[in-house]
């Protein structure tokens, strides 16, 4: 099963194979957690997508589109910039959620089993934490085979918190919470597992859309 796990804290910091990060229409380094990579000594992150566009003939991308870089300064795999805003950087429910369900059905082509993830379209976007996690359950609800665990990294524990009970109430409730110090990943398929800091307890997962 995949576990979801919600936890404050920095997402560049997140030990995991590959990292979603925020990304504008114009692949710009330039804020939030893209702005952070840049910060850490990412300039080589920054040429990669000014190369994509290049290569492409583009000058930006749609909303929607996610664009592979290499990990530059951070101790990931890949970097996955996912476009959740269009250039007036507006944003819904139904462009998060495709945009985070492409980038997850790349992470499963590339093979990796750990993610991690912001809260996309809630910085320098308009959406509310609420209906990140809203999209979020949106592109949960079709199966994923590969990856294993995704960690949702938020700055505060109120977005923890907020996040954590919509993805409960997206599959039917938390139930008993179970303390854990050091979580163990089921990945052995089968449901859904919500961790949140060191509580956790295991749920089916939502019925997929026809």
């Amino acid at each position: 099963m995949l576990v979801v796990h919600v936890e404050q804290g920095d997402v560049l910091d997140a030990e995991v194979e590959l990292l979603v990060s925020t990304g504008n229409v114009h692949l710009n380094l330039s804020g939030g957690v893209n702005g952070g990579i840049l910060e850490r000594g990412g300039a080589s992150v920054q040429a990669e997508l000014r190369s994509y566009l290049s290569e492409a003939g583009l000058t930006f991308v749609e909303p929607g589109t996610v664009v592979e870089t290499g990990p530059g300064p951070l101790s990931v795999r890949v970097i996955l910039h996912a476009v959740a805003i269009n250039g007036f950087y507006e944003s819904s429910r139904e462009l998060v959620a495709t945009t985070i369900r492409r980038a997850l059905e790349r992470a499963e082509e590339l093979e990796v089993q750990t993610v991690a993830l912001p809260a996309l379209a809630t910085g320098y976007g308009p959406l509310s934490v609420e209906t990140f996690a809203l999209a979020l359950g949106d592109a949960l609800e079709r199966p994923l085979t590969r990856l294993e665990v995704l960690r949702i990294v938020l700055r505060t524990s109120k977005q923890v918190a907020e996040v954590r009970e919509v993805l409960a109430g997206r599959v039917g409730g938390f139930g008993s919470l179970s303390e854990r110090t050091s979580p163990s990943w089921d990945a052995s398929g089968g449901g859904t597992e919500v961790h949140s800091g060191s509580r956790s307890c295991a749920l089916p997962c939502a019925a997929p859309r026809p």
